[in-house]
């Protein structure tokens, strides 16, 4: 395991979403390029920054349907204010707490351009690199957005390997399940998607993350889904990491991606697990350990609502898994 870490960086400044709709009432969008600010701070002070580099729409395209590619780019450009979208298959959006302000596709395509930049530098020179950027996106499905995210950006890189020729494993450690991922690659056999969550029972998106649902015709055993309850503290998540972890060696990738979520922190606002800072040591420490047979792995960040908790679970997590 490389000892050192390369990142590529844009929170999208400019993208602040005002608010969303929660329990039938308006709440504050916690979705703001503040939350990653001390994170940002932090990477640029302790390790190499590389350029973004721009890639071309084509590779959204092999991910989204152009329908639901045209509609965001179409609604961003219409929208003076903010647009809260309307449910029931009427706007391209499932959920009613991701809007869509003038800035939506620029900073949803700035961000899928960070992490195929953090990709394309991994594979070229097989350095592990963190790809610091928003909006998150393992929500977004191949035809709609939902849950802050737009385009699935671990998705896009995740194909832009398999063009390559290349087998890759996913693993979402963000506190709600990647609906977006899992559809993408539900019926992929050379992708794996492996993700710990918050029980879908209680938890958004509540229709996906259950254990049942374990891929289809040729790429049935290529999904696996590990709910867990809330409250959850670092024993119990390490026994889901254990699996988690001996499924992708089973897999054998060649290339490997975490959705890295850190609203599994105790102090996230929104979500209900109980992992502490330092508990993000041992999980990084884990991951790594488990990966010294893979070339090319890029980090990914995707939740985390509270400033202070997200610096805390990245300094401990990379303390970990670099050691």
């Amino acid at each position: 395991m490389p000892e050192k870490l390369f990142f590529c960086a844009d929170v999208n400044s400019d993208f602040i979403p005002k608010k969303e709709i929660d329990n039938g009432k308006f709440i504050r969008n916690p979705e703001r390029p503040s939350r990653l600010s001390g994170v940002l701070d932090y990477l640029k002070e302790h390790f190499n920054e590389l350029p973004i580099m721009k890639f071309s729409q084509e590779h959204i395209l092999k991910v989204h349907t152009e329908k639901y590619f045209n509609y965001l780019l179409e609604k961003s450009k219409e929208i003076q204010d903010e647009y809260l979208p309307e449910v029931f298959f009427v706007d391209l959006i499932f959920d009613t707490g991701t809007p869509i302000n003038s800035y939506t596709f620029t900073a949803a395509k700035n961000a899928v351009d960070v992490v195929l930049s953090a990709t394309k530098y991994a594979l070229e020179n097989k350095i592990v690199t963190y790809a610091l950027t928003r909006p998150p996106g393992h929500h977004a499905m191949k035809n709609y957005g939902g849950g802050y995210c737009y385009f699935n950006n671990v998705a896009v890189a995740t194909r832009y390997c398999e063009e390559k020729g290349m087998r890759v494993a996913i693993l979402d450690i963000d506190f709600h399940h990647g609906n977006g991922t899992q559809d993408v690659f539900y019926d992929d056999p050379n992708v794996l998607y492996v993700s710990i969550h918050g029980d879908p029972k209680k938890f958004y998106p509540w229709y996906s993350g259950y254990e049942g649902e374990i891929g289809t015709d040729s790429a049935v055993g290529t999904n696996l889904n590990i709910p867990l309850p809330e409250n959850v503290g670092i024993k119990v998540y390490l026994e889901a990491l254990k699996m988690a972890m001996d499924k992708i060696k089973d897999f054998n990738p060649e290339a490997f991606f975490l959705s890295f979520g850190t609203d599994t922190h105790i102090k996230d606002p929104v979500g209900k697990f109980a992992l502490t800072s330092e508990d993000y040591k041992t999980i990084g420490n884990v991951i790594s350990d488990n990966l010294s047979f893979v070339n090319y792995i890029v980090i990914v960040h995707e939740g985390g609502y509270n400033s202070q908790a997200n610096l805390a679970a990245v300094k401990h997590f990379l303390k970990g898994f670099l050691s």
